[in-house]
């Protein structure tokens, strides 16, 4: 065959195909707005103002966001294979192991399906990419929540449960829900600007008080081992594992390493938010295998969580949220229209 008719040829067939399955075009950096920009990221970024499947679909296509997606997704995988494997181990009537790791595995999955799903359709316009991380906001903070059910109820000792039982579920609720509060207000004030360091300090200082409160009640288990001379400090590896690993997401997130280095390297695999999204399920697998693993040592016969009652907590953290994302997202022309005075106080 002449090489012209096989060229058509190859023309006719990829024609023919949907355009969902072909590989699309990406714009760079300086075809985008200002606000979709990622520090040194500078390719790879999707087109605005399309229809919607064109954002599902680009499921299966490659650009920056892709493994930022995928990631995720596979995280979800994960998670609900453990989940199915307690299932088959434990009784959740009879166990009450159970009932924490079915509760913060479906904080987890929470968490990662709305990343995922944000990380996946933000791209649609600068009004969808603010209130799209606001719903992703609602994920982290449910997943903080129930992190903070796992550490009461499947990480503490005796005494730390009895002592801050009372009032540690209301105060893991509000803190959850004021970190909330805390990232999008900080998105709204400086998300017009993504180089912005003040976003970035009230990400962490926020994420970071919620740590220390989900940590609290396994903290006084260094102090009791360190005391007791029959324990081996080696035997929390399991607890020091989850806190070296959340001190590496903070890290992954803040520092946009290794692409603040190498610009435009790492634009579509390796850059610093696809290594936190990693982190973030290296994380969820290491807490649900150190509550396993204090269940099987024999050290939460003490703890009594009631599944229904932290269900019905954790789904009126989502509702609050969700109400008060409405009134927030109203906030969000406004935020645009700075950026747009900014831009033209750049032109002049």
């Amino acid at each position: 065959m002449p090489t012209a008719a096989l060229k058509e040829l190859i023309k006719q067939t990829l024609d023919s195909i949907p355009w969902q399955t072909k590989l699309q075009p990406t714009l760079p950096a300086e075809r985008v707005p200002y606000v979709l920009h990622e520090p040194a990221i500078l390719s790879g970024y999707r087109v605005l103002d399309k229809d919607w499947k064109y954002y599902f679909f680009s499921l299966f296509q490659l650009h920056n966001e892709t493994i930022n997606v995928w990631s995720h997704l596979i995280g979800c995988i994960i998670i609900s294979l453990k989940l199915y494997g307690y299932f088959g181990e434990f009784d959740i009537e009879k166990d009450d192991v159970m009932s924490t790791l079915l509760m913060f595995g479906i904080s987890c999955l929470i968490g990662l399906f709305t990343s995922a799903s944000v990380h996946l359709v933000h791209s649609k316009s600068p009004f969808v990419h603010f209130v799209a991380f606001m719903v992703d906001y609602i994920g982290a903070t449910i997943l903080s929540f129930g992190s903070g059910i796992a550490g009461i109820y499947g990480l503490s000792e005796a005494r730390t449960y009895n002592y801050l039982m009372p009032l540690y579920i209301p105060v893991v609720f509000i803190s959850s829900y004021l970190n909330f509060v805390n990232l999008c207000m900080a998105k709204i004030w400086f998300g017009h600007d993504p180089h912005n360091l003040n976003r970035k300090y009230m990400f962490i200082i926020g994420m970071g008080i919620q740590a220390l409160i989900n940590m609290a009640p396994f903290a006084t288990r260094y102090e009791t081992c360190f005391d007791d001379e029959s324990c081996s400090m080696s035997s929390l590896n399991h607890l020091t594992l989850i806190q070296i690993v959340f001190i590496l997401e903070a890290i992954a997130f803040a520092a946009h390493q290794p692409e603040k280095t190498w610009p435009g390297k790492f634009d579509i695999v390796g850059h610093g938010h696809q290594i936190f999204h990693v982190l973030i399920i290296c994380n969820h697998v290491f807490q649900l295998d150190a509550v396993y693993a204090d269940h099987k040592n024999d050290l939460l016969a003490h703890s009594k969580p009631n599944c229904l009652h932290i269900f019905v907590i954790m789904v009126a953290l989502y509702v609050l949220e969700g109400i008060t994302l409405y009134f927030i997202a109203k906030l969000v022309p406004k935020c645009l229209e700075r950026v747009k005075e900014s831009q033209t106080h750049k032109e002049d």
